[in-house]
C-alpha cells in the first residue's frame, strides 16, 4: 500500500514525545504499511476520524497519548481514552475485533528509546487481527476461468 492508503495509522500527540525520540514517519511491519501522523493533542482525534479510517479499509488505528492525569491540555488523553473505549465497543457490536483500535500512553519524560518499541508493539497487536474485513469485502473478486 502507498502512504495515501496505509494499513495502520498511528496518531501521536506531539506533547508526549520524549525529547530526542525518533519515530519513523512510515514503515512496513508484519505485512502492513504503517503511517505516523502527529496531532496537537489526542483529544482532538474525534471518533468520526477513527471510524472513517476503518470504513475506508484501514486495518487499525493506534493513538499515542500523554499518561493518565498528565495531559498537557488538561483532558485530551481522557477524551482519547473514552473514544477508543467506545470505538472498541462499537467494533465488537458489529463483529469486528476491538483490538483494531489501540491506545498507549507515553510521557515526555520517558527515555527517548522507549517510544518506538511501544508503538511497534501496539501496531503488532493490530496486525495480529489480520486484514480489514471491509477492505477484503471491497476487493475485486478473482476471475474464475
Amino acid at each position: 500500500m502507498t502512504e495515501s492508503h496505509p494499513d495502520v495509522v498511528v496518531y501521536v500527540c506531539h506533547n508526549c514525545i520524549p525529547p530526542g525520540a525518533r519515530l519513523p514517519r512510515q514503515w512496513d511491519q508484519d505485512g502492513s504499511h504503517v503511517v505516523v501522523r502527529q496531532a496537537p493533542c489526542t483529544g482532538k482525534i474525534d471518533a468520526q476520524y477513527l471510524f472513517r479510517g476503518l470504513e475506508s479499509g484501514l486495518d487499525g488505528v493506534c493513538i499515542v497519548a500523554c499518561p493518565k492525569g498528565d495531559c498537557h491540555l488538561t483532558q485530551g488523553n481522557y477524551r482519547a481514552e473514552m473514544r477508543v473505549r467506545t470505538g472498541r465497543k462499537l467494533l465488537s457490536e458489529i463483529g469486528m475485533e476491538p483490538e483494531r483500535l489501540a491506545l498507549i500512553h507515553v510521557a515526555s519524560t520517558d527515555k527517548p528509546e522507549s517510544l518506538e518499541p511501544l508503538v511497534r508493539q501496539a501496531v503488532a497487536g493490530i496486525c495480529r487481527t489480520g486484514p480489514s474485513p471491509i477492505r477484503l469485502a471491497a476487493a475485486p473478486a478473482a476471475k474464475v476461468v
